[in-house]
């Protein structure tokens, strides 16, 4: 059974996307609605204006974009206690407003629909990623969690002993 999946029948077909020239704010935004839905959901896909896939944003760049930008920030540092909350609002500010070029991943595992399970499971160990995006022709149509190639994995395995 487990040779007849294909990654179409793993990828959501529902995820979070924005568009390239969106900031930062914007992949926030659209991480903390999805992840609302659920949480595994801790990726965002970043299109080109023509709708072709750039990358994708994940809570990982989001709170290596807070170390660097924000609790690295020297007036943060300096700030005293009763002004460090306007402080700290200021240099998040200053975080959500870059551009997303700086946040992006763009050497991610890449699948076609009709991937089979063995050929999805490669492509996550290979490029050691929690996640893959599916794309047919130039339109990203889904993605894949390490959580959804799992549980098509172990369903078959828990059933085989």
């Amino acid at each position: 059974m487990l040779l007849r999946k294909r990654a179409w029948d793993m990828m959501r077909e529902d995820f979070p996307s924005i568009r390239e020239d969106d900031t930062l704010a914007e992949a926030i935004r659209a991480l903390r609605t999805a992840m609302k839905e659920s949480p595994e959901n801790h990726t965002v896909v970043v299109l080109k204006k023509n709708g072709a896939f750039r990358g994708v944003v994940t809570i990982w760049n989001v709170l290596k974009a807070v170390q660097t930008t924000v609790l690295k920030d020297d007036a943060l540092k300096n700030a005293e206690e009763s002004d460090w909350d306007q402080t700290f609002a200021r240099a998040c500010a200053v975080c959500t407003q870059t551009a997303l070029d700086a946040h992006l991943e763009t050497e991610v595992a890449m699948l076609k629909p009709g991937d089979t399970l063995l050929t999805v499971l490669d492509k996550f160990l290979a490029k050691k990623r929690g996640y893959a995006v599916v794309e047919e022709g130039d339109r990203v149509i889904g993605i894949v969690y390490a959580g959804d190639l799992f549980r098509e994995i172990a369903r078959d395995m828990v059933q085989a002993f």
